[in-house]
């Protein structure tokens, strides 16, 4: 990164779970079905980078066996709680002229549903795919919705995203042919494997903080809020074409916040960039 300036970037690329929402939908399937305790446990090891996540992912959902209507539900608490700013944010960075993409190793059915409330395009997100036992229930009412509902898991389609080095592949998919600079923000290590082929990895703390991403990320949130995410991907540019419109105060508390001991930068140098950037609306 050049220490004269900071720069914007074009495609901004989100984890879901304990990044756009405080919870993991993997560990709140498992409360439904009172497999708490083993399930979170292989979720955290996952997300800290001590067991690869195809290790875990097959188990968990073989210990939970979710239905449709379970995975309804995930997408329900995903919505109540949704990190601090996160839709703001998504709306000022599309308003900007930014893309944005959601890639999860999360279950699709919540995942999109989720990321469509967001804003965000269906297009536009990725998550893992399942396959249902659509002879559960009375399934010779397969075409009604209480009965798509009640169908149980019955596999789990392998891919990148089941996979703990598999988020740049999906990346590299969903960026194309396009040039433009590549943003990254997660909380875990399968989002800190990106960092190759993104401009910008952001690693997110605001849920939890893994040990592992804030020593490697580029730069860290600290704080819950996802304001610092508009001027960290925006920069300057961004911020002319929110003055006097409804994002300009999320925005200034952004650069607040990135200017603060809410965000920790690995290289002084990106710091003062940062800081000489947004020298006049600070003037400091």
């Amino acid at each position: 990164m050049q220490t004269t300036r900071w720069t914007s970037y074009d495609l901004i690329f989100f984890d879901c779970d304990s990044t756009l929402s405080t919870i993991e939908g993997i560990d709140e399937l498992a409360k439904l079905k009172g497999k708490e305790g083993r399930v979170g446990i292989l979720t955290d090891k996952a997300m800290n980078g001590d067991l690869d996540l195809s290790e875990v992912y097959g188990k968990r959902l073989k210990a939970i066996r979710p239905t449709r209507g379970q995975l309804k539900a995930v997408e329900e608490r995903y919505w109540e709680t949704v990190v601090e700013d996160a839709i703001e944010v998504i709306a000022a960075l599309q308003y900007i002229g930014k893309e944005v993409f959601i890639i999860s190793g999360g279950l699709v059915d919540a995942v999109r549903g989720f990321g469509r409330r967001l804003g965000v395009a269906p297009e536009h997100i990725r998550a893992v795919e399942l396959e249902y036992n659509q002879l559960s229930g009375d399934w010779w009412r397969y075409h009604e919705p209480e009965t798509q509902h009640k169908q149980t898991y019955m596999e789990y389609v392998e891919g990148p995203l089941t996979i703990s080095s598999g988020k740049p592949e999906i990346i590299a998919e969903l960026a194309g042919s396009d040039p433009g600079r590549r943003f990254m923000i997660g909380d875990g290590s399968s989002d800190l494997a990106t960092q190759p082929v993104v401009d910008l990895f952001v690693g997110y703390g605001g849920v939890v903080a893994r040990d592992k991403v804030q020593n490697n990320s580029d730069v860290f949130i600290k704080a819950l809020s996802l304001a610092p995410v508009l001027p960290l991907a925006t920069g300057p540019a961004g911020y002319e074409k929110v003055l006097g419109t409804p994002y300009q105060s999320l925005f200034e508390k952004g650069i607040e916040m990135v200017l603060s001991s809410d965000v920790l930068f690995k290289s002084a140098d990106q710091r003062a960039a940062f800081a000489a950037a947004f020298e006049d609306v600070t003037g400091s």
